[in-house]
This record gives C-alpha cells, structure tokens and sequence, in this order.
C-alpha cells in the first residue's frame, strides 16, 4: 500500500510461535528507495550524475534567459521605447539579442593574451618594442589616458604595493609606407633600398580594471553597447530625416503660395509675370522632389524603429569586424622576411574594426601602477 507521503510501504505478516498471532508491519521505503538508488547506480551507471547535470543547465538555461530578456529591455531603452508597442517585440529581439550576445563573447576572447607594457619589457617584450618608439612613449600613453588615471586613483586605497597594475585593452593604428633605406645583403650593405615602414599611432587605453577577466568583461559589454548606438544611429538618422524632408516641405510650399499670389497681384506686368512665373515653375519642380523623397523615407512609427533594432543585432559582424595577421619587423619598424638574418620581432596581430572607423590594432596590456607619471605633467588628458 502507499504510505501518505508518497512512499511505498510493504507490509509483511508474520506468525507468531507464541499461542496467539500478532501482525507485524515493517515500512521498507526508506529500504526501497536505497536498494532502487543501489539498482539503477549498478545498471545505469552515471544516471544520477546526469540528472543532476540536467538540473543545472535548466537552472542556467533560466537564468540566461532571464539576462537575455533583462538585455532585450535595455536595449528597447537606449533605442525607443516605443517599441513596446509592437506586439510581440520581446519575442522578436530575444534570439538575435542573445546570438549578439555570444557575438561579444566570441570576439573578445579572439583577442589575444594579456602582455606587460613597461619600461621593463620594452627592450624583451616584441611586442611593446613595436608598438611604441620608446619607454617615455608607452608612459606617456598610458599616463595621457584619463581612464587610466581615474581608475588608479579610485583604486589608490586598495593598492597592496608599488607593483600594483592594471590591465586594460590597448588600441592603436597600424600605418604603412615605402620608404627608402639600407640593407645587409650576403655582407655587403645596400643603398637606397625600398623598404615598407610600419608604425604604431594614435594609441588609445580603453576598459581598465583589476584583471584580465575583468577587462574582458568590460570590453564585451562596450561591444554590446556599441550595436545598440548603431542602431539608435540608425532611428535618430531616420527621424531627422523625416524631420528635414517636412520642413523643407513647409518651406517650399509656403514659397509656392507666395509666388502664386505675387503672380496674381502682376497680372498687367508680362515681365514681372514671366519671372514670377519661372520661378513657380522651379518651386514646384523642387517641391514634387521633395514629396517624393518623403514618399521613399518611411515614418519612424514603433515597427520601423524595431526594424532597425532587428537588422543591427541580425547582423553583428557587418558593424563589427575581426581579422588577424602574421607581421616580421626588425628592431627599426622594418618589414622583413621570416628567413632574414637580422634580428625580428615576430608578431601576430589582431585588429578590430567598427563600423566605419578605420581598423585598429588590439591587444589586452597591464600598466604598473608605479610607471604612471604625476597628473600635473599632462594638461590635456586623452
């Protein structure tokens, strides 16, 4: 029979040798569930393991759902809120919100591994050696960069040393151009050789935090935050769009009316007519253009500006782009090949680009703490 808590509850009579009978009772469910427990661990092994693994992804898979919807609704935030509108919208932006998502994850774990940028590393680190002329030039980025300073200066009271650093996303422009200069061929030097220069500029820091983690962390939320500028650029261009095509629209007709009364008031002139005439002629030629314009730039109603929204998530990659390449420079920003004799800095670089801007190396550094030059040195902080 079952028990009231849902128990199986067997119930064994036994005879008594004594004169009368008695019934005894035994509750084996505490023993059945341990004998089934034994049973399935023996024929099925890792069964258990598996259901408990199920549970946690369920509770994961709830819990990222739960954070793509809360994503979903910030984005509506920062873009138009008036996209609530839309019947349906949260079930139209979860997919794409969390494929851009994991878009964001994806490429910022492409980024390579942290390197130290130091006076110390600047004469053995390949890296540092090519990216800056010299040890006062990698200072002086990371001492220009208000980030920087603001982050160390929050973080001052929690310093443990003077080897405390930071770690952040290093950006800068990779720059070629042919120049003419000198080469050891089979020990003889050559002049006036063509040569490709590479250079290093324009560096900006971006994301400081305490580690690596976190400026990754960081660094895959300002992607994220990026796509939702995109396509609120997309919703304000389109309204202002709308808001200069109604305007002009305004203006010309109100020109039309002018015109055409000026043209009643002279009727007796014929060549005041004639100019007035022309010119009414021109005015409605500009105007008709510019109805027409208005006929082919659609009204930023709810489901246009959700469009737009849709469109820039559907399509990270097309506002976001990665790409990685090998490149050899000997000690001078010279491109080599990989056979040269000289000594070169082998380097495999990854460079982001977003949007229309043009692309930019990237590259995750730690700046010590003690490196950073006194605020009062810089007046424009960068």
């Amino acid at each position: 029979m079952r028990a009231g808590n849902g128990d199986l509850v067997f119930k064994t009579h036994i005879m008594s040798t004594s004169a009368r009978n008695c019934f005894i009772t035994v509750d084996y469910s505490l023993w059945g569930a341990i004998h089934m427990r034994h049973f399935l661990d023996n024929r099925f092994p890792g069964l258990r393991d598996a259901i408990h693994r199920n549970r946690q992804e369920k509770n994961l898979s709830r819990s990222r759902i739960a954070e793509v919807l809360n994503t979903v609704e910030n984005v509506v935030d920062s873009t138009d809120s008036k996209i609530r509108l839309v019947p349906g919208y949260k079930k139209k932006l979860q997919g794409i919100i969390q494929s851009s998502l994991e878009f964001a994850d994806d490429l910022v774990d492409q980024i390579p591994e942290t390197i130290e940028v130091s006076g110390r590393t600047f004469a053995t680190n390949p890296y540092v050696n090519a990216f800056f002329t010299n040890v006062t030039d990698l200072q002086s980025v990371f001492s220009h960069s208000s980030e920087i300073r603001d982050y160390m200066e929050d973080t001052l009271d929690d310093a443990h040393d003077d080897n405390d650093s930071c770690c952040a996303l290093l950006c800068m422009r990779r720059t070629e151009k042919t120049v003419m200069g000198m080469e050891l061929s089979g020990g003889t030097l050559k002049r006036d050789v063509l040569q490709v220069a590479v250079s290093f500029s324009d560096h900006r820091v971006y994301s400081p935090a305490l580690s690596e983690p976190e400026t990754r962390a960081g660094l895959k939320t300002c992607l994220f935050q990026g796509l939702t500028t995109n396509a609120l650029e997309r919703i304000v261009k389109l309204q202002l769009a709308g808001h200069r095509l109604q305007s002009q629209r305004q203006m010309l007709q109100a020109r039309l009316r002018r015109y055409r009364q000026k043209a009643r008031e002279a009727a007796q002139d014929t060549r005041t007519d004639s100019k007035i005439a022309q010119a009414i002629e021109e005015t409605s030629r500009e105007l008709g253009k510019t109805e027409e314009q208005m006929m082919h730039t659609p009204l930023l109603t709810p489901q246009v500006a959700l469009q737009q929204v849709t469109d820039v998530f559907s399509n990270p990659d097309d506002f976001i782009r990665i790409k990685k390449f090998p490149l050899s420079l000997n000690k001078m920003g010279i491109k080599v090949s990989d056979d040269s004799s000289q000594p070169v800095n082998k380097l495999n670089l990854t460079e982001v680009r977003i949007g229309n801007e043009l692309p930019r190396v990237v590259t995750l550094a730690t700046f010590p703490r003690k490196e950073l030059a006194p605020r009062a040195m810089f007046s424009a902080p960068g």
